[in-house]
């Protein structure tokens, strides 16, 4: 059997499908509709017609038939008889039909802008008229006040509970969140294969639960020439050796249909595991592509030459080990942030800030803060180290801070490091910019380095 049988050429050469035409799987034959519902009494409305090698000549005789146009005009006046019981059916479907679409399209509005911005969906529980129901309920909420529509669907059918069809519970937006952010992987994906090259960013963090996340990001350039950098998302880290970092770099890859061989750049940050030179990951995706150059992050690296500056010079560590002691004094108690807080008001500077553990240029503020409010920091120290109702241990404390601080190799450090890490911050911020390219990254270092020796 030809597929052409169900296929009618007219004498202009434009080709229709005939739709009167059903297979009937069972007999291996087909059936001309509208002859076997209005009596016929040819082979295509009583027994099937099976004759392959003449099909085409006998259907299209069939359908020129006058019996045949007949039964056709019959079958197309049943159907546009009104009331009938089909037709009040296919009415209250597509009522239905309506009146769900009415309902998703405003469940969908709702994911879309609370996912769009990172919001949290659900609450401590999940009844509307609640207080505690999430942001995905209270916007509902919201809506329905302005929306008779949906108010009365949500007085309807809000809190049914299990078993009942509402469109409103968490496992609808879970889908719904789940579709979308396929659909945006498919069309990064996509956009990737447009582009041919890219290159590859990956970093590994422990989230709330200690489990070990592994980010995923490409960088490439599109159509009219913009460069972009996309999150594909969190994988699971598999391990922390090179070779089973590179196993879940191949395998991300293959499951998106993208050539490891079109990949020209990779950057991670300085840790062995990741840009040891021989046994890193940089160097496991080399030997599969040799053209994936490596280059690591700038931001990273410069974090690091700060480290190390501080750790190779004692008088710079206990400096910063000081600038964290001072702040912890003054946090530990309301009673002493408030004294802090009195000198600071006569002066309006910024308060004291704390040292980042992870971003080392972010310690510029604290040395920023420190060096504005010298005196004023000294001032309540001196006031608590004479209080006689503060405790002996409190007391003996803040004349340690007050004696260090009141040091000219101390007020020499906190002058340089301030200097220092001002320009370090900006800098560092600079290379974590969208725009910056290359060139620009090598000037910065090169100044950076001409402004410290400078300094000496």
């Amino acid at each position: 059997m030809s597929k052409s049988i169900f296929i009618s050429t007219l004498v202009n050469g434009e080709k229709i499908n005939r739709t009167f035409l059903i297979y009937s799987e069972s007999k291996g034959s087909i059936f001309c509709a509208p002859c076997y519902l209005f009596g016929g009494t040819t082979s295509f409305a009583t027994v099937g017609f099976s004759d392959w090698k003449k099909g085409e000549e006998k259907i299209k005789r069939h359908e020129n038939s006058q019996h045949h146009k007949l039964c056709v005009m019959n079958m197309k006046e049943r159907k546009e008889v009104l009331n009938r019981v089909d037709q009040k059916l296919k009415y209250q479907v597509e009522t239905e039909i309506n009146y769900w679409k009415n309902v998703l399209t405003r469940v969908v509005a709702v994911v879309k802008s609370l996912s769009s911005r990172g919001m949290s969906f659900r609450g401590d529980d999940d009844r509307f008229g609640s207080v505690h129901n999430g942001n995905f309920m209270m916007s509902l909420e919201l809506i329905a006040q302005f929306d008779p529509f949906l108010a009365q669907h949500i007085e309807k059918f809000g809190n049914k509970g299990k078993g009942s069809t509402s469109y409103l519970s968490f496992n609808i937006y879970e889908q719904f969140i789940s579709i979308m952010a396929d659909n945006v992987i498919q069309q990064m994906v996509k956009e990737i294969k447009e582009a041919k090259y890219f290159s590859i960013s990956i970093d590994s963090t422990p989230d709330i639960s200690h489990v070990d996340q592994l980010s995923f990001i490409f960088r490439y350039v599109q159509k009219n020439g913009c460069p972009v950098e996309r999150f594909l998302g969190f994988l699971p880290n598999s391990g922390h050796k090179s070779e089973e970092l590179a196993d879940a770099v191949f395998l991300v890859l293959e499951s998106h249909g993208l050539d490891i061989n079109n990949c020209r750049g990779q950057s991670f940050h300085n840790a062995s595991n990741m840009s040891g030179r021989y046994t890193g990951l940089q160097a496991c995706i080399k030997k599969v592509n040799p053209l994936a150059t490596f280059v690591p992050c700038s931001a990273h690296s410069l974090n690091l030459v700060g480290e190390c500056a501080v750790d190779c010079c004692i008088y710079a560590s206990e400096f910063f080990i000081l600038l964290q002691n001072i702040y912890k004094f003054f946090s530990a108690s309301t009673y002493r942030w408030e004294i802090l807080q009195k000198n600071l008001i006569k002066t309006e500077n910024v308060s004291l800030k704390k040292l980042s553990d992870t971003r080392w240029s972010a310690r510029s503020d604290a040395s920023i803060s420190l060096n504005k409010n010298w005196i004023e920091i000294i001032n309540a120290l001196s006031f608590i180290k004479d209080d006689k109702t503060e405790k002996s241990i409190t007391r003996s404390e803040a004349k340690g801070l007050y004696l260090k601080l009141d040091s000219l190799e101390t007020a020499i450090m906190a002058t340089l490091w301030g200097d220092i890490l001002e320009r370090f911050n900006k800098t560092s911020k600079q290379l974590q910019s969208v725009e910056i390219d290359l060139e620009t990254v090598v000037s910065l270092y090169e100044s950076l380095i001409r402004y410290v020796l400078d300094l000496r």
